[in-house]
């Protein structure tokens, strides 16, 4: 979870219809944390009473924006989220859970109230209802309006209205699902003599969505004979050669977690994908699995997690026994595969010999502090590179970059101060600012490539002079800059170098750029499908 006020040490309460406090602990993204993070807003004093949306905001998933009278006859749940916070997406699958259980005697509103400058985007935030598949409406709340009137603080929030209109309070932090569902089923049964059944309009926006043969492309691999790219919207993996002619297609494209063959198994939103010889390794994060392709077998197989949702945990466990948080990415050195785990604000280690699970950074609360390993904190860290003894992170909801000394087990950190210190400024590294940055890789110890992902931009950090440069984009999202021609990003998500090529997950383009470090020239990889 992601506060808004001062960081401190507080307690949660879930505040139903006689509002009674039931105290949980929370963090930023995380349901479990002592430490939130927080931001200062203008709030107003709880509320007992819904208002009318006000005229002028947009919605997504609807045939017309919805009034306060659509909301009378059902219980409601207005949930205050932001799309790049990963428990806001953890919060999605409770609420989808509900839906499919009550029917339209329910109805949830994704108030989408932006952390970032970028996500106020109405196109992007319609591309993000679609990949994580958000079937109510969701109305974009870009000047916080409805979260000032609601006393919303924190990422996630719900709040709870009966059928007659009436607030009732909120939850703020993932999980509590056991807690709301028992309160709608008492709310529609003290209710049942004025409930509507009646559907709300709904339009959802992926029924004009245009099917690519690459969807949203989250990570990508490289090695002397194939590219891998996980083609996240699609559940799928697709592996190329170096032209773009696709030799596997590895998942049915169906969301799922089956083992098997090519054909058989299946994804769920994958991200972080990894060469180790004639296998690719797979964060398979809608899942919470990390899965194995055997491409000499044609085969998957799962061999970490156990399609649990867990966060900050420690200590050593077999690796099928415990459950993850969203692993996001890799990188591998000898027999330990790092894993970014976004939902706990971690680092874990997958040891290949032992088959052991392991964390190995991250006290699991929220934060960029430095030092030991152990009581170093990371923000949602989503992209991984190895180089020589040092492993660098993308440290995404602290638009930050941080290093590992791996022989020292130290964490610094390189660019970032703080969970909302973001921007895009190029130049000395204790100025300079990113925002939201998903990808990273290093070349010659000396370079390092970051998927400035909310800038839209490849930029570069040269530790010699400690500076960045933008390389590609202009900080809009884009396909192609109608000033000048020039190839244009939108939310690159994942970077990966091969000898003095480096290759791009253009996200929500659903294409990958290879850029030329040489001569500084990007272009397109032409993926061809299988004849």
């Amino acid at each position: 979870m992601i506060n808004l006020r001062k960081s401190a040490c507080f307690a949660l309460y879930l505040e139903l219809s006689i509002l009674v406090m039931v105290a949980i602990f929370a963090t930023s993204c995380s349901s479990e944390s002592p430490e939130p993070e927080q931001r200062i807003v203008n709030q107003s004093k709880p509320v007992k009473k819904q208002i009318d949306f006000a005229p002028g905001l947009p919605w997504l998933n609807v045939e017309r924006p919805l009034t306060a009278d659509d909301m009378l006859g059902k219980v409601v749940i207005l949930d205050f989220w932001t799309y790049g916070c990963i428990n806001c997406i953890h919060v999605l699958a409770d609420l989808k859970k509900l839906e499919d259980k009550y029917g339209h005697q329910l109805l949830v509103i994704g108030v989408h109230t932006p952390k970032f400058d970028n996500e106020k985007n109405l196109q992007t935030l319609k591309k993000i209802v679609i990949r994580y598949g958000v079937d109510h409406p969701v109305i974009n709340d870009v000047n916080g309006l409805l979260a000032s009137y609601y006393g919303m603080r924190a990422w996630p929030t719900r709040v709870l209205i009966d059928p007659k209109g009436e607030v009732l309070g909120k939850v703020v932090g993932e999980g509590r699902y056991t807690q709301i569902d028992d309160k709608i089923s008492e709310l529609l049964a003290q209710h049942e003599a004025v409930l509507n059944p009646s559907p709300i309009p709904v339009k959802l926006e992926r029924e004009e969505d245009d099917t690519t043969l690459l969807s949203a492309p989250g990570k990508v691999a490289v090695n002397s004979n194939s590219i891998a790219i996980s083609d996240s919207l699609n559940n799928r993996i697709i592996v190329t050669n170096h032209s773009g002619k696709i030799k596997h297609i590895v998942g049915s494209g169906t969301p799922g977690k089956q083992d098997g063959s090519f054909t058989d198994a299946s994804f769920s939103s994958p991200q972080g994908v990894l060469f180790n010889n004639n296998h690719i390794y797979v964060a398979d994060t809608g899942n919470h699995l990390l899965r194995l392709i055997d491409l000499d077998n044609d085969s998957v197989t799962t061999i970490a997690g156990n399609g649990s949702l867990e966060r900050k945990r420690s200590g050593q466990f077999q690796a099928n026994s415990i459950g993850m948080a969203s692993p996001w990415a890799l990188a591998l050195l000898d027999d330990r595969l790092f894993i970014a785990m976004a939902g706990s604000h971690q680092i874990w280690v997958y040891n290949i010999s032992s088959n052991q699970l392991s964390r190995f950074a991250g006290s699991g609360r929220e934060g960029i502090q430095d030092g030991d390993v152990e009581q170093a904190t990371f923000s949602q860290p989503s992209g991984l590179n190895i180089d020589h003894d040092w492993l660098y992170i993308a440290d995404s909801e602290a638009s930050a970059v941080r290093r590992i000394d791996l022989k020292n087990n130290l964490v610094e950190t390189l660019l970032g101060t703080g969970l909302f210190d973001f921007g895009d400024r190029d130049g000395n590294l204790q100025s300079a600012k990113l925002q939201h940055v998903l990808g990273i890789s290093v070349k010659d110890q000396t370079s390092i490539y970051l998927a400035d992902t909310y800038n839209h931009k490849l930029k570069r950090i040269d530790l010699e002079s400690s500076s960045v440069e933008s390389l590609i984009g202009d900080g809009k999202p884009g396909f192609l800059s109608t000033v000048d021609g020039q190839l244009q990003l939108n939310e690159p998500g994942g970077l990966a170098l091969y000898e003095d090529r480096l290759y791009i997950t253009d996200t929500n383009n659903d294409r990958i750029v290879v850029y030329d470090i040489d001569s500084g020239e990007p272009r397109l990889l032409n993926i061809q499908p299988i004849q």
